[in-house]
């Protein structure tokens, strides 16, 4: 069929109205009228076993990004709430994360608290008007291979900060080369009962996360479902059990364990994101706040949303997601989050993975999981006090030493060993530099790679058998021709068929060139003067330049080009594009030829009455200069 027969399809019409824009910017408009008592139960228990898991990960999550840990509670009751509302995927749970710790700590180490609240603040505000652009499309530009790579550095990264913990050392390093100088350089100093109650909380987390796959009757569904609320529990059970052992064992003139400390009691205040700070006896303007947290506000929000999408396609049910109600939802949660003084928060895989085991039917499940956050932070925060700093670097390895993809580079190794090149790259600057340099690394990387594979050079093919005496090559350019490839495309073609003497040998002629355009799909202004300049050379002399199998806008864009072959351009065959062309070739002559004759014919008769009365002038001024003859 030709492409002009096609008509683009109108797009459609929205239906519904306000009614439709409410329901699709309030999802709980949608669920709330089909919730029953079923569905109840089930968020409940799905509520609580995420709570359950929310608690202790958000205290570790502060202790990662050096916050005192309520902060990580502060953060973690106001995205549950806020997601029943907003919020379309109904396992995704807002709150801190590990990748968010991380970035958090590297962003605002060393500064005040108010940085963390306004980068909370800033970030929520810049996903939110992604959002309200539809800017969801700039998370493309990252490639789950750069995706990967960065997670596996992040948690590579986290693993190796925790290791001080884990072994009762206190120092300061910014990078895990330094974390791993000052372990050796500080062996001596590694307490012996911090190291075994890390030792024991691995193992048990270790061990309590594969209780549920142990294979039971199923006749026995309740011992079944007891073992699967112990694995689902692990991190709380294992955080009190330690803070139990801390607290019986605890002597203030000598600690056994090196503890979290004294946590601030009570609910959060409400308050205005913070303008100003005081760092030392000055204070610092918002202008200069903005100024150091510098790259991470367009980072932080970048991550956000790509971990938050990420987590919502893996766990909807028909893996499509409303990226843009995502995005405001996510921005809304950190906008009001840094009102109660929150850290930034997104979804994490590992809390929606228990809601997702735990049979959760609606996003209401996020309201007892921020209950228990806030009555944590009203009865439990007194006890916080003796949580060991080795049982939270526990729970925090245990957390995310799954998140690095160590089967990836081996799949990419025999698939995509271009793409393994970007991983590298991504996880190399991830751990010498910083996990923002490894992000921009790794999206250069990729773009650069896919760059390369699109401006390959063109294939060359020789024909069989020669035409009319002659021999002919085929180029095929791949994918594009733009302004970086059409220069060198053309190079390749005079090299191919250089220009010969109108006096050579026919037999020694160059070789007739088909540029097959099969595989193109873009092609700018800049390939479009190089190839006018081409068809111009090869349009006098014996060379001969063939464009054909263009498809419908290539074409389009190529007959703008004077004196290429209209019939041979969207001929798929290159021996018919051959017999048009020379088809075309011959009747051009046979017109050149018509043309000439015409005007030979209209210009004939004159020519031969100018002749006559030129004859005649010359006869008569003959007569008259010739010399007469003397009389006889």
């Amino acid at each position: 069929m030709d492409a002009d027969e096609w008509a683009p399809l109108p797009k459609p019409k929205a239906r519904g109205g306000w009614r439709a824009l409410a329901r699709r910017r309030l999802p709980v408009l949608g669920w709330a009228r089909r919730y029953d008592r079923e569905s109840a139960v089930a968020d409940v228990v799905a509520g609580v076993s995420l709570g359950l898991t929310l608690v202790p990960q958000s205290i570790a999550y502060a202790s990662l990004a050096n916050l005192p840990v309520q902060y990580g509670l502060y953060s973690a009751f106001v995205g549950t709430f806020l997601y029943i509302i907003l919020g379309t995927v109904k396992q995704v749970s807002i709150g801190p994360t590990s990748l968010m710790a991380l970035l958090t700590l590297h962003t605002c180490r060393d500064l005040p608290i108010e940085y963390v609240v306004l980068l909370t603040f800033l970030s929520g505000v810049i996903v939110f008007t992604m959002g309200l652009l539809r800017l969801s499309f700039l998370v493309d530009l990252i490639s789950p291979t750069v995706t990967s790579g960065f997670t596996s550095a992040t948690a590579v990264i986290i693993i190796v900060s925790q290791l001080k913990g884990l072994l009762g050392l206190r120092f300061i390093a910014e990078s895990p080369a330094e974390n791993v100088y000052y372990i050796v350089q500080e062996w001596r100093h590694i307490r012996l009962p911090d190291s075994l109650m890390a030792l024991v909380c691995c193992t048990t987390l270790l061990l309590l996360r594969k209780l549920k796959d142990i294979p039971v009757n199923p006749k026995r569904y309740a011992l079944k479902k007891f073992l699967w609320l112990v694995s689902i529990a692990r991190n709380a059970l294992v955080v009190c059990a330690a803070s139990a052992v801390a607290y019986y064992t605890y002597d203030p003139q000598n600690l056994l364990f090196k503890l979290s400390g004294r946590v601030e009691p009570g609910l959060p205040g409400l308050a205005l994101p913070p303008l100003s700070a005081v760092v030392g006896n000055r204070t610092v303007s918002f202008a200069e706040m903005v100024e150091q947290l510098g790259f991470s506000l367009v980072l932080m929000p970048i991550v956000m949303v790509l971990a938050n999408i990420a987590i919502a396609k893996a766990f909807s049910s028909s893996g499509r997601v409303d990226a843009t109600q995502e995005m405001l939802t996510l921005g809304l949660c950190n906008v009001v989050g840094s009102l109660f003084r929150a850290m930034p928060t997104c979804g994490a895989f590992t809390r929606s993975a228990v809601s997702d085991s735990s049979g959760v039917r609606t996003p209401a499940a996020g309201l007892y999981s921020g209950l228990i956050s806030l009555m944590a932070l009203k009865y439990l925060t007194e006890y916080f006090f003796f949580i060991p700093k080795a049982c939270l670097s526990s729970v925090l390895v245990c957390a995310v030493m799954f998140m690095v993809d160590w089967r990836l580079p081996w799949r990419l190794w025999r698939a995509r060993r271009r793409e393994l090149g970007a991983l590298g790259i991504t996880f190399a600057v991830g751990l010498a530099a910083s996990v923002e340099a490894a992000v921009l690394c790794g999206v250069l990387a990729d773009l650069a790679a896919v760059l390369r594979d699109l401006l390959r050079q063109p294939r060359l093919l020789r024909l069989n058998d020669k035409w009319q005496g002659r021999r002919v090559v085929l180029v095929q350019p791949r994918r594009v021709l733009v302004f970086v490839n059409s220069e060198q495309l053309a190079a390749r073609i005079r090299l191919i068929a250089p220009a010969a003497p109108a006096e050579a040998d026919p037999a020694a002629a160059p070789p007739i060139v088909l540029l097959d355009c099969s595989a193109l799909a873009l092609i700018d202004h800049t390939a479009i003067q190089v190839l006018e300049r081409l068809t111009e050379e090869f349009s006098v002399g014996s060379r001969r330049l063939i464009v054909f199998n263009a498809s419908g806008e290539v074409a389009r864009t190529l007959r703008a080009i004077h004196g290429l072959s209209e019939g041979a351009l969207r001929e798929v065959d290159p021996r018919r594009a051959l017999q048009l062309n020379q088809r075309e070739n011959d009747k051009s002559e046979r017109s050149s030829l018509d043309s000439r004759r015409i005007i030979i014919e209209h210009v004939s008769p004159k020519l031969r009455n100018d002749a006559t009365e030129s004859t005649s002038i010359a006869e008569s001024s003959a007569l008259l200069h010739a010399t007469p003859e003397p009389p006889v």
